[in-house]
């Protein structure tokens, strides 16, 4: 009963599918897989930086809110990075030219941050 209880937990109880466990966002044409790491867009892989994919995930995962570039910086890079909010502004370019088409959901919001358009 002991090994058996050991293998569960190693690799998880019988009929647990590990395709529910995927936390996946789909808007449009484009797939946000978190537990993956991935993004697919129109049916290919887009190649993202580590912070690229944080930064992402953290705007898709608040949709429709309102994030102050200190709120970004805080949850993205941590309360005790040290730099410009200018770091902020470059990897939303950056990522913006990643996603093509998908950029316009990642809307400025003058003298606040940016916000994550709900599709």
């Amino acid at each position: 009963m002991r090994v058996g209880a050991v293998l569960r937990r190693v690799h998880g109880a019988p009929g647990n599918d590990s395709e529910q466990a995927h936390q996946t966002t789909v808007i449009q044409g484009m797939t946000v897989d978190f537990t993956a790491r991935r993004i697919i867009i129109d049916g290919s892989d887009v190649d993202l930086s580590p912070k690229e994919y944080d930064l992402l995930f953290y705007l898709v995962r608040n949709r429709g809110i309102a994030l102050t570039r200190d709120k970004l910086i805080s949850e993205v890079w941590g309360y005790d990075f040290f730099g410009d909010d200018r770091t902020l502004d470059t990897h939303i370019k950056l990522l913006r030219r990643q996603l093509g088409d998908y950029a316009k959901y990642i809307v400025t919001l003058r003298g606040v941050g940016y916000r994550f358009e709900k599709a």
